[in-house]
């Protein structure tokens, strides 16, 4: 019994380092998480916040940045498209070209922007729901473990104590 006893402490000893192990591995990538949230929180990713994102992440702000810049100039041309298509904007357009082509042009270049901001606005809430959903799935996995090692600390604690009864009784014999 004493042996068998002692087999099983090793075993819940090493599965306790495991989950140990598992878990700074967890809360580091759910930090890394927030922190990546954080930075592309209003859908711009700024030279200043690259350099403070955290290294585990950077393939996925470097493949955000590309995604986002593609929709949201792609959502721009369709929304500038749509918007010309318009008789009312085109007989604005109209007016506005003849009285002043500069202004026209600043017009078009503005209307551009704020459809490109809205879109990045949009990918941010995007990515930041995906963020969401990855960090509820990574605290579930979190409880998951301390919970387990919760029940192999109780576990360890019952057979530390069976096993110094054990010796008590053979060396009480």
């Amino acid at each position: 019994m004493l042996l068998s006893n002692h087999m099983r402490i090793s075993q819940l000893i090493q599965r306790r380092s495991e989950c140990q192990s598992k878990l700074r591995r967890m809360n580091v990538e759910i930090t890394d998480l927030k922190r990546y949230a954080e930075h592309i929180a209003d859908g711009k990713v700024s030279l200043f916040e690259m350099f403070r994102t955290p290294t585990s992440m950077f393939n996925r702000q470097m493949m955000f940045m590309q995604t986002s810049s593609i929709f949201c100039q792609q959502s721009a041309t369709n929304q500038m498209n749509y918007m010309m298509a318009q008789p009312n904007y085109q007989q604005m357009i109209m007016q506005q070209s003849q009285q002043n082509p500069q202004a026209q042009q600043a017009y078009m270049a503005m209307m551009y922007e704020n459809f490109y901001n809205e879109a990045q606005k949009q990918f941010a809430q995007y990515e930041a729901e995906l963020l969401h959903d990855k960090e509820s799935e990574m605290e579930q996995e979190r409880t998951s473990v301390q919970t387990e090692l919760e029940m192999i600390d109780a576990e360890l604690k019952q057979l530390r104590e069976q096993r110094k009864q054990d010796v008590q009784e053979l060396y009480s014999a």
